[in-house]
């Protein structure tokens, strides 16, 4: 045993080269980027989609057999939510039934891996073990609440090791450390966790890469699902500040803001940030050296995984298996089937800031099922773009991507409910007032799509007062001027991910803003089970609504204008206007015109204050532009 440990560390100190290689965000995307229909991993050069898990295990062969030294496969989280495959991954562990079978070594874990609650982590993880088994998922900063039952089958494999704060691998002479982290962002945006919670990402860190180190590690690699972005040319986020701020680690693998980085960026200790985009449309490759305690970045590559890698025909018999337990358990009940063709488009439909169409389709469908006057979602809960390829059909499981996330509130089934609350005018003010601040402070993930209403907004008046009138749809066609400090209420449908942050949008504004969630009879509701809508109400109980059925029958119920049999998705009309409508301006009227400070109901001082100064500072402003002749 000395004589070993004696050579492990000679072979160390006389230099190694470690190959890391990575992906992150699988998010169930088990298929290829582009239609469906179009993906054809068993032969080459006949397509353009990329990604694809069957074409991604042949790459990572072929990697592995060029690396000239020890290989490791992790992944930075996320790996299941997004498409139809995750709707039975309780059932399967299909993702990480996957990732055993392609030899992934650790992975940690994302906000989607909570989708499902605790209890449908510990589901899939289980039911991976069952069939080819899964890789150990790196946990360092979770935290488990022993007094808590919900979360007791995490903590179950936690004591059976499935579930592990560190790891330890040796490889060819060199010990690789792996740690993982859950980053804070990550964590808010979890939406049934309860009660899972997380500890500081980066004393945590420290506190295991020295415990790592202690255990002989020459390499620690910490696997982050916390992102990185670029504002105003300068990268940024919280897997930079890991390199530059937590002693002891080589490499941040990053995950979470779906980054492809090219080349790695270096926090000011020199330590390197990677990451691989997002659903298996690359695999990076970091290669190390380790001579004499230091690690150092030998070269890095990130690998599109395209059209001229055939797929492994193993894995994508597993995958064609994993299709029909989807058709079979989901999608035979509604008359569908995974590879259902339901409709074509002439052009992509993206999630672009100023591409209206896409967004406004998915609201119009969640105000179409629910009856409501109005419906609200926000840019990232649409999940994918509508991608026209070389034909342009789309089947089940391209639309539902489009909305596919979530779990019931009462049902326990994939996808979120859809719910009807009621708003006054000024309510509906209020929320739209967070909603835009929010894009502009947090991303344009956070772009609220709307329809049934329109809302003009200024930016040149003070945050939390810039919309100026809002119009509401009316049964002729056209819009009305909606009284905003009226008793009137207003029918609002949104899904049960979104209806639970406009509850928080006086503690989110500081209390600037307020708005109050009611029922027909206006009345405040703090119980959202009360506000679903009942998808059969002839049955007993509620049948929930789910937003991704709400969709599918919107956009396969457009007209077929060329005759062929499949709806075509609409690219013109009123569906590609913008209904909220920017108008900046320091026009007096437009800076004072329905602002919050002068409503007439009671207001608070600070918040009176606050419009009043925006509005004086406004006017001073605009007379001055006018002085100036601008």
């Amino acid at each position: 045993m000395t004589a070993l440990l004696l050579l492990s560390a000679l072979t160390a100190q006389a230099g190694e080269t470690v190959t890391v290689l990575h992906t992150n965000d699988w998010q169930s995307r088990l298929l290829g980027f582009g239609p469906n229909a179009e993906y054809t991993p068993d032969v080459v050069g006949d397509d353009d989609t990329v990604g694809g898990i069957a074409r991604l295990a042949t790459l990572i062969e072929q990697r592995r057999a060029a690396a000239k030294g020890p290989v490791v496969l992790v992944d930075g989280g996320d790996w299941t939510m997004g498409t139809l495959f995750h709707t039975v991954t309780r059932e399967t562990g299909s993702e990480l039934q996957l990732m055993s079978m392609l030899g992934y070594d650790g992975v940690t874990l994302g906000n989607h891996e909570f989708d499902f609650r605790p209890g449908g982590l510990d589901a899939m993880i289980r039911s991976a073990k069952r069939g080819h088994g899964a890789p150990v998922v790196l946990a360092t900063n979770l935290v488990l609440d022993a007094a808590d039952p919900r979360d007791d089958g995490l903590e179950a494999l936690v004591r059976e090791g499935a579930i592990q704060p560190t790891l330890l691998l040796e490889r060819g002479g060199v010990k690789i450390g792996l740690l993982g982290l859950l980053g804070e962002e990550a964590y808010e945006v979890i939406g049934q966790g309860d009660p899972v919670s997380i500890r500081d990402p980066f004393a945590s860190a420290e506190a295991a890469a020295a415990d790592l180190r202690s255990q002989g590690a020459d390499v620690v690699l910490l696997l982050s699902h916390s992102g990185i972005e670029k504002l105003d040319g300068v990268w940024q986020g919280p897997e930079l500040d890991y390199a530059e701020q937590i002693p002891g680690i080589d490499a941040v693998i990053g995950g979470h803001s779906h980054t492809p980085l090219f080349e790695p960026l270096y926090g000011t200790s020199g330590v390197p940030v990677v990451q691989a985009g997002s659903e298996a449309a690359y695999l990076g490759e970091l290669v190390l050296d380790v001579t004499d305690g230091k690690v150092t970045v030998t070269s890095y590559t990130l690998h599109e995984v395209n059209d001229t890698i055939p797929g492994d025909p193993e894995v994508q018999a597993y995958i064609e298996g994993v299709k029909e337990e989807v058709t079979s358990r989901v999608l035979s009940r509604w008359g569908l089937g995974f590879d259902d063709p339901l409709a074509e488009t002439s052009r992509d439909l993206t999630r672009d800031f100023d591409d209206y169409i896409l967004g406004n389709l998915v609201t119009d469908a969640i105000r179409e099922a629910t009856g409501a006057q109005l419906a609200f979602t926000g840019n990232g809960t649409i999940r994918d773009n509508v991608k026209k390829g070389r034909t342009g059909v789309q089947r089940t499981s391209d639309l539902f991507r489009l909305s596919g996330l979530g779990v019931g509130l009462v049902d326990d089934e994939p996808g979120y409910g859809l719910m009807v609350s009621y708003f006054t005018g000024a309510d509906l003010k209020a929320v739209l007032e967070f909603l835009l601040v929010g894009y502009q402070l947090k991303g344009r993930k956070y772009y609220p799509r709307v329809s049934g209403i329109q809302a003009v907004y200024n930016n040149k008046r003070v945050l939390f007062d810039r919309i100026e009138e809002v119009r509401i749809g009316t049964d002729e066609g056209g819009y009305r001027e909606v009284d905003l400090w009226g008793d009137e209420l207003f029918s609002v449908a949104t899904t049960t991910y979104i209806g639970g942050f406009l509850p928080t949008v006086g503690k989110s504004s500081k209390g600037i803003l307020s708005a109050t969630m009611r029922d027909a009879s206006g009345e405040p509701v703090t119980d959202f089970r009360t506000l679903l809508v009942d998808a059969d109400p002839s049955e007993p109980g509620t049948q929930e609504l789910k937003a991704w059925r709400a969709v599918i029958q919107h956009l396969s119920a457009q007209p077929d204008t060329d005759g062929d049999g499949l709806a075509d998705l609409p690219v013109t009309g009123g569906v590609a206007e913008a209904r909220l409508i920017q108008r900046n301006s320091w026009s007096p009227s437009a800076l004072l015109r329905n602002s919050t400070w002068r409503q007439r109901s009671a207001m608070s001082l600070p918040l009176g204050l606050l419009g009043l100064l925006g509005a004086l500072g406004g006017l001073v402003l605009w007379w001055r532009r006018r002085s100036a002749g601008k």
